[in-house]
């Protein structure tokens, strides 16, 4: 089933486009299952809290020796994220629904429109290659079509076959900013989307990498620190997850490339030593410092680029290493002058999420995982896909006069009936009337309770326990009627045994 199945609100009316569409997810945004095993999910089951606390899921998302060597195959992605899921520091993916009825409702029929999973683990470069490939054939076969021809008819003006629109999310834009490298692909394309992605890296990848030696951003360890008793005999999950880490190229390629490591009053860029100083493995360090080589002097995308970057969110922007363990910094060093607080969506920083050349279209006050899934970004990017007048769509991305607000929530798991926090960044929040909603996520019967804004040490922090485990989704509502910012946060029973 696709997850375009599941739908969300109307697709607006109005010229439908007779070009064809790929979706693009991002990392972690993919069914990924066992290739001997048709239907063995190794990423994407419903059991995501009971496998993250006891690492199965981890062992067997490492790349075995082969794959490390480049041979792939054992593992296939098969879908789209079917359901929300969640990643330690990464936080949580909310499956993409709504994108793809948004664009369902731009096109002339729906076999215009193809996802592409892809095995997000793997180089972004070998991914790309295979984009290249399954995109060029679905826009052959979409022009054969009698739905085509029937659609180009249509079409106002233009009377050439279609091309492709490329709508990417996190990850999936450097999947494409790799295909539009190759002139013969990129004059197959009319226009390309990018949400939140990370052109020049993550620093959370690189803490990910060290994740056994760090808390996270609110002091909350990455995994419960109590475990069961046969933990206490094999490897603990936060060593689990740096073990997982350290095999994956697609964790590599996402390390930040812009200068981000201080060293007292400076900042440098990462090299293969520092990566292997964090954790990293010399071998992959090695092989992720050549494969920036070849992108480090070429433009990023071309001129049919429409850019959105999150922003308003408590964001991790650069890092500073003592003694081999990862201090997060929330500000981005200047090459003269202080470091400023330039924020984020949460998990990419603004200065990584722009391109030279490129204006974004709009910086939404949304959050990485929403991004992919917000009413008022996929309705702008169903405008895009069917070439309507963007410039009357500012609105679903936010006006001038619209406060910007921030949430920040636990980036490691936290445990059913002990108090955390969600904390409220922003001006004028009016406490006494302020509240984050938080809903259980997949679960079979359905719970929701609001937790009340109160003022603690000059911030505004909603008190919140949890009296279940599983994935839960924190939304805050701005006042005045903005659109609403939502967070995942896993729920871990530490009583929990293989």
């Amino acid at each position: 089933m696709s997850v375009m199945s599941g739908i969300r609100g109307n697709p607006r009316l109005g010229y439908r486009t007779h070009d064809a569409v790929v979706i693009v997810p991002g990392i972690m945004g993919s069914v990924l299952e066992e290739s001997d095993a048709p239907g063995t999910r190794i990423w994407g089951d419903t059991t995501v809290a009971r496998s993250w606390f006891s690492g199965s899921a981890l062992r067997r998302l490492q790349l075995t020796p082969e794959e490390q060597e480049g041979h792939y195959g054992r593992v296939k992605a098969t879908k789209l994220l079917d359901f929300a899921t969640w990643l330690p520091l990464f936080r949580g993916v909310e499956r993409y629904g709504n994108l793809g009825h948004a664009i369902l409702g731009a096109v002339a029929d729906e076999r215009a429109v193809r996802e592409f999973p892809y095995d997000w683990r793997l180089p972004v470069a070998h991914n790309a290659g295979l984009l290249a490939e399954d995109a060029r054939a679905h826009l052959e076969r979409w022009r054969a079509s009698e739905a085509h021809d029937r659609a180009m008819r249509l079409h106002p003006t233009e009377q050439e076959p279609a091309k492709l629109v490329l709508v990417a999310h996190s990850m999936g834009g450097l999947l494409v900013r790799h295909l539009l490298l190759d002139p013969d692909m990129a004059a197959l394309v009319r226009a390309c989307v990018t949400l939140g992605t990370p052109f020049y890296g993550t620093p959370k990848a690189a803490a990910l990498l060290n994740s056994g030696r760090l808390t996270s951003s609110l002091g909350i360890p990455l995994l419960p620190a109590r475990r069961p008793a046969s933990a206490a005999f094999g490897r603990d999950a936060d060593d689990g997850l740096r073990a997982l880490a350290v095999t994956l190229p697609g964790i590599y390629d996402l390390l930040p490339t812009y200068r981000c490591l201080v060293e007292g009053d400076t900042a440098r860029r990462l090299t293969a030593e520092d990566v292997v100083r964090l954790g990293g493995c010399p071998a992959q360090a090695k092989a992720w410092e050549e494969r920036q080589l070849p992108l480090s002097d070429r433009p990023l995308l071309s001129d049919d680029h429409q850019l959105l970057v999150g922003s308003a969110q408590p964001t991790v922007q650069s890092l500073r290493v003592e003694d081999g363990v990862v201090e997060q910094l929330f500000t981005t060093p200047r090459a003269k002058g202080p470091a400023v607080n330039e924020w984020g969506d949460g998990t990419v920083p603004i200065c990584s999420a722009k391109v030279p050349k490129v204006r974004p279209a709009g910086q939404p006050i949304q959050s990485h995982s929403d991004l992919g899934s917000a009413d008022e970004v996929v309705s702008w990017v169903a405008e895009v896909v069917r070439e309507g007048d963007l410039s009357t769509n500012k609105p679903y991305l936010g006006g001038d006069d619209e406060k910007p607000f921030g949430l920040d929530t636990p980036d490691g798991a936290v445990v059913p009936d002990e108090e955390w926090t969600a904390v409220v960044v922003g001006e004028d929040v009016p406490a006494h009337s302020a509240f984050c909603d938080v809903e259980a996520v997949g679960a079979r019967t359905a719970w929701k309770q609001r937790f009340w804004l109160q003022s603690r040490d000059g911030e505004l922090r909603a008190p919140i326990t949890l009296d279940r485990p599983g994935l839960h989704r924190v939304t805050f509502q701005p006042p005045g009627g903005g659109a609403p910012i939502s967070q995942l946060v896993l729920a871990i029973d530490p009583r929990l045994d293989d």
